[in-house]
C-alpha cells in the first residue's frame, strides 16, 4: 500500500511519527483536495479524552453487571501448573514463564496508532499474542491484518462521539473471537479502551483514572486532594477569564489547552497582554475542522511556570504496585514553543534528586487510580523541588521503548501486555546500565527551503550512531521560530557503551560544526542551531 502523511495531523510529531494513510496518494494524484482527503479519513481518528459515555451510565452498568471483572489472569487456565506466586520475582526464569503464559493470548487493541508503532505489533507477534486492532475504515492496520502482522482487523467509524462506545461493543460482541484483554498503545484511545475493557469484564485501569489523567486541570485537583505539590492554576473558558487568572497565577505563566496532545497550543506568557494575545492566537487554531482533538472542548488553563530541568519517568504497575520506574533526561525546549529537542537515558541527574522525581511521578500515578500497565510521566525539578507536568496512561512514543530496552533491558511492550493480562510482572534489572542512549530531534533554526538531502550523512561514519532520519526532503519549505512552531527537519539517535556524556556530547559536538542546510526565506534572516548548552545535561560541564 502506498501512503502519504496524515493530512489532519497538527500535533507537531516528528516526521517518523506521522500517520500514514493507505491508497491516499492515488486519490491525491487524481486531483482530490487536501480538505476532501481530510474529510474522508476523519472516521479513523478520535479526539483524546473526548466526552464518552459516563462510567455510571445505565448502559455501561448493564454491561458491567453481565461481565464483572476478575483479578485472576485468564491465561493461567491455559497453564494451570504455573502459579502466580512463582512470577512475583525478578529473574530470567520467571520471565520465561511469563512469556509462556503470554503466548496464545487474544487481545483487542483499540486504535493501532500511527505507522511508527508497527514495531509494537511486530514484537507482540514474536511473543505469540493474537492481536485484533479496532480502527477506522482507512486505517493502515487493515493492511497489517491482510499481511498477517496482526490476527484480525475490526472496522469502526470513530466520528460520532456520543455513540462510539455502544457501536464498538456491538462490533466486539458480534465477533467470533473472545478476548483476554483490551488495551491500547495510543494516547487517543485510552479512555475508550478502558470503557470497553470494563464492559467486557476485563478491567485493568478504572475509567475514572483514565479520564482524570486526560484532563490536566482535574489531574491537578486530584493531586491537591492527595497533598501533592501543584502549581497555581486557573480555568480559562473565555477571554474574560484571563485578567482574573493572571492576578491569581502571576508571571511567568503557561497558557495551555486542557485536552491538547504533545505541545499543542502550549505558550509561555510574561504579562497580561501576552496572555490575551496568546489566548486569541491559540483559540483560532482550536477548530474541529483543523484537528478532531478539539471536539471535546476548548477549555484552557493558565498555570504557574516551572523553572528547572525536565524529565520523563517510565513506570510499570501491577496491582497498583510500582515494579519499575526509571528516569530519562529531557533536553531544554526552545521556548516559548516547548518543542522537544532531545533526550538521554539513563539520566545523569543526581541520584537523590532522581529519587524525588520518581516518588512524585509514582505517587501521582497511583493517586489518579491506576493499577496496571505502562505510564509515561513528565516531571520538572524546580528550585522548589519536583513538580508534575502530566501523566500519560500509555507507553511513551518516539524512542521511549528503545531507550528503556537499551539502558535497562526492559521491554515496555511486553511488560505492558503481561500486566493488562494480569500476569504478574517484575523486571530483572542490571546493577548498572547496559548502554547509554541519546537522541536529538533537530529544529529548523529559521524559515526557508532545505537545500540538501544528505546534510546528516557525515554523522553515519561514527559507529555509535544507530540511526539518522530526514523528516523533510530537499526543496521542502520549513518553518523557523520567527514564523511559529519550528519544524523538525531531522533526527539522530546514538548508543554509547561508555557513558551518558559520551553519547550526549557526540551529538552536541556534531551539531556545533554542522552547517544549517536552509536557504533563508528572508535574505539575511539566519541563525545557528539551537542547542541547550545552558541546561542539564550540558550546563556546567566542559565541552
Amino acid at each position: 500500500h502506498q501512503g502519504v502523511d496524515f493530512v489532519l495531523d497538527k500535533r507537531r510529531l516528528p516526521g517518523a511519527q506521522v500517520e500514514k494513510i493507505p491508497n491516499a496518494q492515488d486519490l491525491e494524484n487524481a486531483g482530490v483536495s487536501v480538505d476532501e482527503l481530510s474529510s474522508s479519513f476523519r472516521a479513523n481518528f478520535m479526539p483524546a479524552g473526548m466526552p464518552l459515555i459516563a462510567q455510571d451510565s445505565p448502559i455501561m452498568q448493564n454491561y458491567v453487571m453481565q461481565a464483572p471483572s476478575s483479578l485472576l489472569s485468564p491465561m493461567f487456565s491455559n497453564l494451570p501448573n504455573i502459579k502466580p506466586e512463582a512470577l512475583r520475582v525478578a529473574s530470567e526464569e520467571a520471565q520465561k514463564l511469563r512469556r509462556k503464559l503470554l503466548r496464545g493470548a487474544n487481545v483487542l487493541i483499540i486504535q493501532g496508532g500511527y505507522s511508527g508503532k508497527r514495531f509494537v505489533y511486530e514484537r507482540l507477534k514474536e511473543l505469540g499474542v493474537n492481536i485484533t486492532i479496532m480502527d477506522g475504515p482507512e486505517s493502515i492496520w487493515k493492511a497489517a491484518a491482510e499481511e498477517g502482522l496482526i490476527t484480525e482487523f475490526a472496522e469502526l467509524d470513530f466520528t460520532d462521539n456520543a455513540t462510539v462506545f455502544e457501536r464498538a461493543m456491538d462490533v466486539v460482541l458480534n465477533m467470533e473471537q473472545k478476548f483476554d484483554a483490551v488495551t491500547t498503545y495510543f494516547e487517543d484511545a485510552v479512555a475508550l479502551a478502558a470503557r470497553i475493557a470494563t464492559a467486557l469484564g476485563l478491567e485493568n485501569n478504572p475509567v475514572k483514572a483514565c479520564d482524570q489523567a486526560r484532563n490536566k486541570r482535574i489531574t491537578r485537583q486530584v493531586m491537591k486532594e492527595f497533598g501533592l505539590p501543584v502549581p497555581k492554576f486557573c480555568q480559562i473558558m473565555s477571554e474574560a477569564d484571563i485578567e482574573p487568572a493572571c492576578e491569581v497565577v502571576g508571571f511567568p505563566a503557561i497558557l495551555k489547552p486542557v485536552f491538547g496532545a504533545a505541545s499543542m497550543g502550549v505558550t509561555r506568557v510574561e504579562s497580561k497582554e501576552d496572555a490575551i494575545a496568546a489566548f486569541r492566537k491559540v483559540i483560532k487554531t482550536m477548530r474541529v475542522e483543523e484537528d478532531t482533538i478539539w471536539a471535546q472542548g476548548t477549555e484552557m488553563v493558565l498555570e504557574e511556570y516551572y523553572d528547572g530541568d525536565e524529565f520523563d519517568i517510565d513506570i510499570l504497575l501491577f496491582e497498583a504496585e510500582v515494579v519499575y520506574a526509571k528516569v530519562s533526561d529531557n533536553w531544554a525546549c526552545w521556548e516559548p514553543w516547548f518543542q522537544e529537542i532531545g533526550t538521554n537515558c539513563p539520566s545523569s541527574y543526581p541520584e537523590d534528586k532522581q529519587a524525588e522525581l520518581v516518588k512524585l511521578a509514582c505517587d501521582t500515578t497511583l493517586a489518579l487510580g491506576f493499577k496496571y500497565g505502562v505510564f509515561h510521566v513528565e516531571v520538572k525539578y524546580t528550585t522548589r523541588g519536583p513538580r508534575m507536568i502530566e501523566v500519560n496512561a500509555r507507553m511513551g512514543g518516539v524512542s521511549v521503548h528503545e531507550c528503556n530496552l537499551d539502558a535497562w533491558g526492559v521491554d515496555l511492550v511486553e511488560e505492558h501486555m503481561m500486566s493488562v493480562l494480569k500476569i504478574p510482572i517484575k523486571p530483572a534489572l542490571p546493577e548498572k546500565p547496559l548502554a547509554f542512549f541519546a537522541e536529538t530531534a533537530i529544529n529548523a533554526p529559521y524559515s526557508g527551503v532545505l537545500n540538501s538531502d544528505t546534510w546528516l550523512d557525515e554523522f553515519k561514519k561514527d559507529p555509535r550512531v544507530r540511526y539518522i532520519h530526514y523528516f523533510k526532503p530537499k526543496g521542502s519549505k520549513v518553518i523557523g521560530p520567527e514564523d511559529g512552531v519550528p519544524d523538525w527537519i531531522g533526527e539522530i539517535r546514538v548508543v554509547s557503551k561508555v557513558s551518558v556524556d559520551d553519547g550526549c556530547y557526540l551529538i552536541r559536538d556534531f551539531m556545533k560544526q554542522l552547517k544549517v542546510p536552509i536557504d533563508p526565506a528572508v535574505e539575511g534572516v539566519t541563525r545557528d542551531w539551537f542547542f541547550p548548552d545552558h541546561m542539564h545535561p550540558f550546563h556546567g560541564k566542559d565541552s
